[in-house]
């Protein structure tokens, strides 16, 4: 066996391993019910009845149209870990085609790629998730792969076929998709306008991307042409104006969850990593090539659209995803590059690598525990304390999906009181930043807190269940902190799941 078929092998089998390793965290992030926005698309499947009223019936913006057919097919008894597979799988994928990216450019480069965006809590939550935005990472990152060929010199037959196939299967996992087509096409442009001038740029870059572009927007067309069709219109789970402030917390979780960068300050980070950015944008380090214009538009495509436009749900960081993309690669290249260095800087990106490893694993372990809320230790407490049954109040409404759910799959009877009707329970959501009220009026009936959960800011959301005075408390919570000795009326809280 001659020695680059051999270092071929042992690279594959590195690479492999890791994949595994990030196949387990994956798995272990996977238990728990389904929080909020999970078991809202389980439901819209279901209501479905059948494929073609996954394209044309739900006309909502948590319907992630690939992965609400699976969610129909398993039915709204599967257990969340089967809910999940579709994400767990597209998720592990995740990790060689991470490291095919920029294997080319460096081999080392390739195997730190694989480390990053397996144990990456951001890959992993959303690798363990049942919605459709680790399939919309894979199709993102095999479009990535096969633009970064083309570029460089290596196109294959077919490509701009592939691209929009890819661009396709993409967005009909999540339109958030449309991001990095766009953002990538532009890359394209640029690369090739220095190598061949504007004129001739444009009609190679259009011959390479116009298919994926016209595949992006004919799903788009589709999507608002089956709402406008419909009675309902296209309907949003919630939406939050845009302000500064959840703007740079939002990227403050992204960057935060993704290579554990995050300080007392929101904005600071943001605006670290934005300068950072334009700087390798606008004066690409030489050992980057093309790849830095590259990283820089992934990561500040997106923040500088949305401060742009003032878009709403801004400070959620699932809508960052390709500034995560763009941060992992540039992170893993930067590593891979001082290990070939001195020996005091290869000590010096090992540390770095090292320190992002264990960062991500401690973040990691804390999704696992919190289990996106432990949607489902609600109805565990219900079970308990009313085993034939109970009635339940919602603070607000769209709890009732995770709750309904939960109660399907354990045959638990209950019903949704509505207004000042008749309630043993009432569910209500909680925000991370305040304290648990030991007790609320509702409807004029004092009801004591029984428990309640904690979720981080990436996924998930926390309750409180409160219980009528004839039931006795269940002490400590599920999850978190105990309820606080303060007492005020329910109310409509600030926070909105949002697919």
């Amino acid at each position: 066996m001659d020695t680059a078929k051999r270092q071929s092998q042992t690279w594959w089998a590195t690479v492999g391993a890791v994949a595994l390793a990030g196949l387990a965290l994956r798995i272990a992030a996977a238990r728990g019910g389904l929080w909020t926005d999970e078991a809202w698309s389980v439901i819209y499947a279901a209501r479905a009845r059948d494929a073609a009223g996954v394209f044309l019936r739900i006309n909502h913006d948590n319907n992630h149209h690939l992965y609400s057919l699976w969610l129909q097919a398993i039915g709204m008894n599967a257990p969340p870990p089967l809910a999940r597979l579709p994400a767990i799988v597209a998720g592990v994928l995740c990790v060689p085609l991470a490291a095919l990216v920029v294997a080319r450019r460096s081999a080392a480069a390739g195997i730190v790629a694989a480390i990053l965006f397996a144990v990456s809590p951001t890959m992993v939550n959303f690798g363990s998730e049942a919605l459709g935005y680790s399939m919309m990472l894979l199709a993102a990152l095999g479009f990535l792969w096969l633009s970064a060929e083309a570029v460089e010199g290596r196109e294959k037959p077919g490509t701009p076929w592939w691209l929009a196939l890819t661009a396709a299967l993409g967005m009909l996992s999540h339109m958030t998709m449309a991001a990095p087509v766009g953002l990538i096409g532009f890359w394209v442009y640029l690369e090739r306008r220095a190598a061949l001038g504007p004129a001739k740029a444009m009609r190679e870059a259009a011959r390479l991307m116009a298919p994926a572009f016209i595949a992006t927007a004919g799903v788009v067309l589709f999507v608002f042409a089956a709402a406008a069709a419909s009675p309902t219109g296209m309907q949003l789970g919630g939406y939050l104006p845009f302000d500064w402030r959840n703007f740079f917390a939002g990227l403050n979780d992204m960057a935060g969850w993704t290579v554990g960068l995050s300080l007392m300050r929101d904005w600071i980070v943001p605006l670290l990593l934005g300068a950072m950015a334009l700087w390798i944008g606008l004066k690409p380090p030489r050992w980057l090539g093309a790849r830095a214009r590259l990283y820089a538009i992934l990561i500040l495509g997106v923040p500088l659209g949305a401060a742009l436009v003032q878009s709403g749900n801004s400070g959620f960081a699932r809508y960052y995803l390709a500034s995560a993309i763009g941060l992992l690669f540039l992170v893993s290249e930067w590593i891979a590059r001082g290990l070939t260095k001195r020996l005091a800087v290869r000590a010096a990106a090992a540390t770095a690598l090292a320190a992002l490893v264990f960062v991500g694993l401690w973040r990691d372990s804390e999704l696992i525990e919190l289990q996106r809320g432990q949607p489902d230790g609600a109805v565990a407490l219900m079970i308990r304390h009313s085993p034939n049954g109970a009635r339940v109040a919602l603070d607000p409404k769209r709890l009732e999906g995770a709750l309904s759910v939960a109660a399907l799959r354990d045959l638990y009877p209950l019903a949704i009181a509505k207004g000042c009707a008749p309630a043993d329970y009432v569910f209500a959501a909680q925000l991370r930043w305040e304290p648990t009220p030991a007790a609320i009026h509702h409807c004029g009936i004092t009801m004591r807190a029984l428990g309640s959960s904690v979720t981080s800011s990436l996924t998930g959301e926390a309750w409180v269940l409160y219980g009528a005075g004839n039931l006795q408390t269940a002490g400590a919570p599920v999850s978190g902190r105990p309820p606080a000795a303060s007492d005020r009326r329910i109310s409509g809280r600030a926070g909105v799941a949002q697919g």
